[in-house]
């Protein structure tokens, strides 16, 4: 599995969190990132975990 550096991470991270500000215009990125979920970084699961961040 590939090593994703800290950078890479907080961008995927701020990313996520900008289309989750307004999910109803974002509808469609959001539900890619459901389908995609399995490949994510490790690193950026495990972040979004700790900020209590959930795809449902």
């Amino acid at each position: 599995m590939t090593k994703f550096s800290s950078q890479e991470i907080e961008s995927q991270y701020n990313l996520i969190k900008t289309l989750l500000s307004d999910p109803e215009k974002y509808k469609d990125a959001i539900d890619t990132i459901k389908k995609d979920i399995a490949y994510m970084p490790l690193e950026l699961k495990k972040k979004l975990e700790r900020e209590n961040i959930t795809f449902l």
